[in-house]
């Protein structure tokens, strides 16, 4: 059985906890001195009392804090990681590079950056993964194995993170501010308020699945449904016009990458 151990008990690590909740072969602890004993009676996770603890009954441990919190822990990472050094540390925060990694826990020990999203507790998540170039193949094959239990999962050049980051783990935000708009605009056209979240949800959702099981981009589907003079076309020439959406998204991406680069300086 694979041990894993979460320091820090945020949204996100909880949401990863929920996703690997039903593996049989996966163990999950928690260190955090505000959340763990509260997290531990509704989750199933373990609770440990310290970061030496928890990294001494552990194979791979996340780092799933606030990433000014590195600085806080990292004396006592170190001593925890020259005791057993066959741990792999895997870390979710945001902006904290590889080299800052290896500096806070020493270079004998493997290192991963991980960037999931909110949506890996349904299993529906992507994650974004970037390895130290001390990590053999097989080693990143078997991490990657892991986050495949919560969805999609790629490899990318560190260098790309920020942009990762804004697309994937703001997206759902980003998402679900589409799915309002849509839902207020539904509502001025005389819709029922009760119905109208659950038609913009399952609209959206069916319209995803049919995307990815069907491996078809967004520009087939909009043809798709889109029949030539007819109201789906009139409705997609003032949504598409002057490219005006593509430029807000544009602009959105940018602002959440520019945000998370002013972050770590």
């Amino acid at each position: 059985m694979l041990t894993i151990g979460f320091i820090g008990a945020g949204h996100m690590a909880q949401a990863m906890i929920k996703g690997w909740a039903g593996n049989t072969e996966i163990k999950q602890l928690v260190y955090s001195p505000r959340s763990a004993a509260t997290i531990t009676t509704t989750l199933p996770v373990e609770r440990r009392d310290s970061i030496t603890a928890l990294w001494q009954d552990s194979d791979l441990v996340v780092l799933a804090m606030q990433p000014t919190a590195l600085a806080d822990i990292q004396a006592e990472l170190k001593l925890a990681a020259q005791s057993k050094p066959s741990v792999i540390l895997t870390s979710v925060l945001g902006g904290v590079t590889l080299a800052q990694l290896r500096a806070a826990v020493g270079h004998d020990i493997l290192v991963v950056r991980a960037l999931p999203n909110i949506n890996v507790a349904l299993k529906y998540g992507y994650t974004a993964l970037a390895f130290d170039a001390a990590i053999d193949a097989g080693t990143r094959g078997a991490v990657a194995m892991l986050f495949l239990d919560f969805g999609r999962v790629d490899e990318y050049p560190e260098a790309q993170f920020s942009a990762v980051s804004a697309v994937a783990g703001s997206g759902p935000a980003f998402v679900a501010a589409y799915a309002q708009a849509f839902a207020v605009a539904a509502e001025a056209a005389g819709l029922d308020s009760a119905k109208v979240d659950g038609l913009v949800a399952q609209t959206m959702l069916g319209t995803l699945l049919n995307m990815r099981d069907h491996q078809v981009n967004a520009l087939e589907m909009m043809s798709a449904v889109a029949t030539p003079g007819g109201s789906t076309e009139a409705g997609l020439a003032v949504l598409t016009a002057d490219e005006v959406l593509t430029q807000l998204m544009q602009a959105t991406i940018t602002a959440a990458m520019e945000k998370t680069n002013d972050l770590v300086k």
